[in-house]
């Protein structure tokens, strides 16, 4: 092998590997989010209630553009997102459910055209929607999760 083509190889080498390692770190900040839904019924009876979680092995809040989870509790289904990424909702037991933004905050879901959120569950407890584009601005978005005749859940997501 010509010695003086060796810094060429060596250079082009160094370039595959650094696009290795840094593809991860790219996409690993735009995982889509999954809040976890259950209708449970307090012991003695009562009304049954909605309760939302977030459970996944990619915490979008650990991003550092999110900056944690301190204004974004796990244990009220709140979830960290960016602009044009997909959040889904699913049901344990395939209850039917819909989710409303009547707790103050603005619509950030596509509302027109193929990708448009409808808010309401399939026949099989699950719902996809997809963040709208850059106009979305980065804020905590509060909305609450219905099933009929149970008290409702109010969950948040982070668009950061």
């Amino acid at each position: 092998m010509n010695l003086s083509k060796m810094p060429r190889l060596a250079a082009k080498l160094a370039l595959v590997v650094i696009a290795a390692l840094a593809s991860p770190l790219t996409t690993a900040e735009a995982v889509e989010q999954k809040v976890r839904l259950e209708v449970v019924t307090p012991e003695g009876g009562g009304q049954c209630e909605v309760k939302a979680v977030f459970k996944g092995d990619t915490d979008n809040c650990k991003n550092k553009k999110a900056e944690g989870r301190d204004n974004c509790q796990k244990e009220t289904g709140c979830v960290c997102t960016r602009q044009e990424k997909h959040i889904s909702w699913e049901m344990k037991n395939k209850e039917a459910f819909s989710i409303a933004f009547d707790q103050g905050s603005a619509n950030p879901f596509v509302q027109k055209g193929s990708s448009e959120c409808n808010f309401k569950s399939n026949k099989k407890g699950k719902l996809r929607c997809r963040v709208k584009g850059k106009d979305v601005p980065s804020a905590i978005y509060r909305y609450t999760v219905n099933v009929p005749n149970c008290k409702s859940a109010t969950a948040e997501l982070k668009i950061y």
